[in-house]
């Protein structure tokens, strides 16, 4: 007795496939109801177009069919994805022949079903495999809801952190000592903090479709641009030192001006974020530094060189004691190295104020290399170091010579200093348009973190009481050699010594 059928289920997909077309229809008839869909194929090829265009609860598939029967269609069903798990009822009227249902089985029928079928035994095994697919997707509904709902609450946990995220940086923005500011991709405003609006008087109202730009004194406000612009086209970091008029009293005051770009994770530029650090009473006391140094070391000259000329003058008097002898050499010496401290002291202050000029004139940097060296070589001796000169060939070009001569006697120096008394090496070589002068020790050589810092001024990577000097040395000749057009590149490691190459161009 067949079984009501439940108006209240969801109706599934059901497939029919079979070449004669009453048997179609009597199967539809059998399966009528609210509770299926029931479509018909008449072929192989029929049925696998369908079967692209939808899934079926389950395939009621005819053994013997002409062209492809229903053994070939069921291996060609279970061999794709989408498919493979769809199960088939296999419907025949050859009988119970067992290889045939043995064959069915193994290409994964799951039912055997002999003609002419029972309806009831039809239906009941139809409903079951209907009752599973309807199982299984309520299954994938409420995983995909849950997937939804996970996403949607992730949604909402991202966002409320990003809000607090936000806040969090307003906050700090707000209460930070320095003006900030945030700009799109293009680099119009879109954020400015109270310092900001206090210091230059733009307002939040004020910000459409301006730059910070427009707060820069009229007489810094070019360069800045052109070098800001450029930032905004290459999404470089952005650092330039520039005055920005104050809104209160009209002052131009200098500012450290820094911004850097925000990227998605791809790395496309979402926007900027910039700040200005006021260094005006920074930069002046840096500037009344220099001006003392000058002075002073203009002051102390005068005197040094009167003391200098009067020690030479009784160092080539006649029948000098030994003794004399040597303790003048000693201070004559003494005032030789105070005259290039104050030197230095002055070099210092033409670089800080822009002052360093240069007379350039054409000669061979072997040459100077050569007679710089001899001037080394009694010293070096003194100390056990030799110092060994390659110099082949002329290397012409039109530089500095005092300037450079200064270059390489730093240099020198520094590796006798820091040469631990092994042998110095001095090189020269050029090319077409480059020329290159090598300063190599083997002494105690520079860890790789201190390496830029040697650079800058009074800087030192060793202690003051165990090599001397004031660490001007190598930042006064990266200066004249980047005042050339030049660079200062170094090859070193700790314990392994120090080369030095100054690369000029011709």
């Amino acid at each position: 007795m067949s079984q009501a059928p439940n108006n209240s289920v969801e109706p599934v997909d059901i497939l029919l496939i079979d070449d004669r077309t009453e048997d179609l229809l009597a199967l539809a008839h059998v399966l009528a109801g609210p509770e299926y869909r029931v479509q018909m194929a008449r072929s192989g090829a029929e049925a696998l177009k369908r079967l692209l265009e939808q899934d079926f609860a389950v395939i009621l598939l005819d053994v013997f069919m002409p062209v492809m029967d229903g053994f070939e269609l069921a291996s060609l069903i279970k061999q794709r994805e989408r498919s493979q798990q769809t199960p088939i009822i296999f419907l025949t009227a050859a009988g119970s022949d067992l290889s045939q249902i043995y064959r069915g089985y193994s290409l994964g029928a799951v039912e055997y079903l002999n003609k002419p079928i029972d309806p009831d035994v039809l239906r009941a095994k139809v409903r079951i495999f209907a009752d599973l697919f309807r199982k299984d997707r309520r299954l994938e509904r409420q995983a995909e809801a849950l997937r939804q709902s996970e996403r949607r609450e992730r949604e909402v946990l991202l966002t409320e952190l990003r809000h607090n995220a936000e806040r969090r940086y307003l906050h700090l923005a707000e209460a930070m000592p320095l003006s900030v500011w945030t700009a799109d991709a293009r680099g119009n405003l879109t954020y400015t903090n109270r310092y900001w609006n206090q210091y230059t008087g733009l307002t939040a109202g004020d910000l459409r479709g301006r730059s910070w730009l427009d707060a820069v004194d009229p007489a810094e406000r070019e360069a800045c641009g052109e070098a800001w612009r450029e930032a905004v086209a290459t999404g470089q970091p952005y650092e330039r030192q520039c005055r920005l008029l104050r809104a209160g009293d009209g002052a131009s005051r200098w500012h450290l001006s820094r911004a850097v770009p925000e990227r998605t994770e791809s790395g496309q530029i979402l926007g900027w974020v910039g700040t200005h650090a006021d260094i005006e009473d920074a930069k002046r006391a840096i500037l009344a530094r220099d001006e003392f140094l000058s002075i002073a070391s203009h002051e102390l000259r005068t005197p040094l060189t009167a003391l200098k000329l009067r020690l030479q003058s009784v160092l080539h008097a006649r029948d000098l004691p030994d003794k004399a002898q040597h303790r003048l050499d000693s201070a004559v010496t003494q005032t030789e190295r105070l005259e290039r401290l104050i030197e230095n002291l002055l070099d210092v202050s033409r670089i800080t104020t822009g002052h360093l000029d240069l007379e350039s004139e054409v000669f061979d940097l072997s040459e100077l290399a050569q007679d710089v060296t001899e001037r080394f070589r009694e010293q070096a001796a003194r100390g056990g170091t030799s110092v060994e000169l390659a110099a082949p060939e002329p290397v012409l070009g039109r530089w500095d010579r005092l300037r450079l001569e200064q270059v390489a006697t730093n240099l020198l120096s520094n590796a006798l200093k820091f040469g631990e008394g092994h042998p110095i090496e001095v090189a020269v070589q050029g090319d077409s348009s480059h020329a290159t002068l090598t300063v190599a020790d083997r002494g105690i050589g520079i860890a790789p973190e201190n390496v830029d810092r040697i650079f800058h001024q009074f800087e030192r990577v060793v202690g003051h009481r165990t090599y001397g000097g004031l660490g001007m040395g190598l930042y006064i000749a990266q200066q004249i050699v980047q005042a050339h057009g030049g660079s200062v590149r170094v090859e070193s490691s700790s314990g392994q010594g120090s080369r030095f190459h100054v690369i000029l161009p011709r």
